[in-house]
């Protein structure tokens, strides 16, 4: 997928999870989840894997063992600082 192509995924993606987005709550645990979501896709469709390890500690807390073994999976290492 060249450059183009992913902006064009995440413009259409990003208008689909906001419309999903509009039938909740905006303190929803549903609207949470869209918008965690939505931080991701951007993130790894732009290649910055370290913003979605970052946001997760960040927001999250401590990762869970299925999210260290799924950062793994993406080829992000959850053990390595970022500089």
């Amino acid at each position: 997928m060249n450059l183009k192509d992913r902006i064009t995924a995440l413009e259409i993606d990003a208008k689909i999870l906001e419309r999903i987005a509009s039938q909740y709550h905006e303190t929803s645990n549903e609207c949470a989840a869209l918008k965690r979501a939505a931080i991701a896709l951007c993130n790894v469709l732009t290649g910055d894997y370290e913003a979605v390890k970052d946001y997760l500690a960040k927001f999250e807390g401590e990762l869970t063992a299925e999210q260290r073994v799924h950062l793994k999976a993406m080829g992000i290492d959850p053990d390595r600082h970022a500089d």
